[in-house]
């Protein structure tokens, strides 16, 4: 299970702001590690700017190209002297900054390599250029060196494979935790959410960084030998934390063994030579932790997609069943519903032939309207659930509204809510299903009542007088955009996360059914419906409907 890259857009101000910013970083790194150098280039057996390079240029991209070049330069001045002129001094940065940057690009690019490093295969790709990049720069920077006579030709695979180690570690283990928590970690300690861990996994912590201090100890301790044959002891711990953290536990395992392996051989004066192996058996060690991370990690977000897959499984097993259900009722309901209209019928035509009051007769009239109307309703609901057809009418929106309006007449009146249209005369026609585009509304209607009868006192959100509901009909491109605005409390974040999801509800007696039928009842029509928080209080629903081609005008013209 693969996820995207994520892309940080850059202002002007954010690129100035971000090139200060790694100015800084680049010099303080480069002047913390910048000991047990080989004269006369100045090579450390550890060069972690390198791994900013690589990480800066992955997330803004070539922009920020100059500002790498330029740290590179003022680095070399303040912190590692010049060992040769200023035109080479130029020279070897710029090729360096390409290298690098090139490399950083082409992961991006032909990658989409990224912050999270959440993409499988991320990590080998990206160790893997990274180390091909420390041998392009290692061969043209040692080279150009060799070339202006700072050391003989013969000296060249030493100093070629000692840069290259400098390099790669630095690539490897400052690049991946940097993609990883660059962003991870400010949020989480500027979140106001925050919490301490439980006190396991404080402990857990707390003896997994115990056992790489005793790993250490037992390398470079009292009781250590001159070989240092123990270091394979802090593969131990590193694979325990890859395993139980995964990636983002692994990334931050590896930084803190290369500080802890740094200041011990430091501590007891490792040599340049033997620093170098240490190094090489590092790199092998970040290799290991952080490809276990990775897979772990992997293996994490495939078992949650699986279990997302068998939720949506789930709820489209009871939206089958209760599609199934509806069916079946509407089946059983169209006879009685029939016999209803009937017996309607008659008495309707004995009140005429017996001429008993207009107000029978009329009330009559209306009955049998209605019981024809739910019976289209039975009728078209039956067809769509069973079939997934609908009916394609040409309709014209202020009249779909109207008659809306007046279905939802009696909830409004019972709930004391306000509501009013605004369509704009000569409104195109649109083509569609009208029972069905009704359903719609008077389930948008209803929620919307129910959303302002809600409020306390009867209060509406934005605090101005008029329609506490307002359906209004604009032209959208080649749809017809139908917008219910209600000033109630509005939608809160989880609410509206959840909003359109089936069997998901805020109410005491609803099935959570409403919205997402309505949704699928507009996508048959190839519509939308969306809903949004309204600055000023309220939800606004937006849903669109496709306007009548010319070819069906003039079919229903025919007609």
């Amino acid at each position: 299970m693969s996820v995207p890259a994520v892309r940080i857009p850059l202002t002007p101000l954010r690129l100035t702001a971000l090139s200060a910013a790694y100015l800084l970083a680049h010099l303080f790194l480069d002047w913390i590690s910048f000991f047990n150098e080989v004269a006369p280039l100045n090579i450390t057996p550890w060069n972690p700017p390198s791994g900013l390079v690589m990480a800066v240029v992955l997330v803004a991209g070539a922009r920020v190209l100059p500002a790498v070049w330029l740290a590179l330069v003022l680095a070399d001045v303040l912190v590692r002297g010049m060992p040769v002129g200023p035109g080479a001094i130029l020279l070897s940065n710029a090729v360096i900054a390409a290298v690098y940057g090139g490399a950083a690009l082409f992961l991006r690019i032909r990658f989409q390599i990224g912050p999270g490093l959440a993409r499988r295969g991320d990590v080998a790709r990206l160790l893997g250029v990274g180390a091909g990049a420390a041998a392009v720069v290692g061969a043209l920077y040692i080279g150009l060196f060799t070339a202006l006579g700072l050391f003989p030709w013969g000296q060249f695979p030493t100093m070629l494979l000692r840069h290259w180690t400098g390099e790669v570690i630095g690539i490897a283990v400052i690049t991946p935790f940097l993609l990883v928590w660059g962003k991870r970690l400010p949020a989480l300690l500027l979140s106001r959410h925050w919490r301490w861990p439980p006190p396991g996994r404080i402990a857990e912590a707390a003896a997994q960084a115990a056992a790489v201090g005793l790993a250490l100890w037992a390398d470079f301790g009292p009781l250590s030998s001159d070989r240092y044959e123990y270091f394979y002891i802090l593969f131990l711990p590193l694979v325990w934390i890859a395993s139980r953290h995964g990636l983002p536990g692994a990334v931050l395992g590896v930084l803190a063994t290369q500080t802890g392996l740094l200041v011990a051989m430091q501590g007891v004066g490792v040599d340049a030579d033997r620093m170098m192996h240490f190094q090489m058996l590092m790199l092998a060690l970040t290799v290991t932790a952080q490809l276990l991370g990775a897979v772990v990690s992997d293996r994490w977000r495939s078992e949650a997609w699986v279990q997302e897959r068998q939720t949506d499984f789930a709820h489209a097993s009871r939206l089958t069943e209760a599609g199934e259900m509806t069916a079946a009722l509407a089946h059983e309901l169209n006879q009685p519903l029939t016999a209803t209209m009937s017996y309607t019928r008659a008495a309707r035509k004995i009140a005429r032939r017996d001429g008993v009051s207009d107000q029978l007769a009329e009330t009559l009239d209306k009955a049998v309207a209605q019981a024809e109307r739910a019976d289209r309703v039975m009728r078209s609901l039956r067809d769509f659930v069973r079939k997934g057809e609908s009916r394609r009418d040409r309709l014209e929106v202020a009249d779909l509204i109207a008659d809306s309006l007046d279905l939802a007449g009696p909830v409004l009146r019972q709930k004391e809510v306000s509501a009013a249209a605004d369509v704009p005369a000569g409104l195109p026609a649109v083509r569609g299903d009208a029972i069905q585009l009704q359903q719609v509304l008077l389930n948008l209607l209803r929620n919307a009542a129910e959303a302002v009868s809600s409020v306390p006192g009867g209060v509406v959100s934005g605090g101005v007088k008029g329609p506490q509901i307002m359906v209004s009909a604009r032209i959208d491109a080649d749809c017809v955009a139908v917008t219910v605005r209600d000033r109630g409390p509005g939608l809160s974040e989880i609410v509206e996360r959840h909003l359109f999801s089936p069997f998901i509800t805020t109410k005491d007696t609803g099935m959570g059914l409403g919205l997402s039928i309505a949704r699928s009842i507009l996508d048959a029509h190839g519509g939308t419906l969306s809903a949004q928080r309204l600055p000023e209080g309220g939800t606004a629903f937006r849903f669109t409907v496709p306007l009548a081609a010319a070819e069906q005008d003039r079919e229903g013209d025919g007609e």
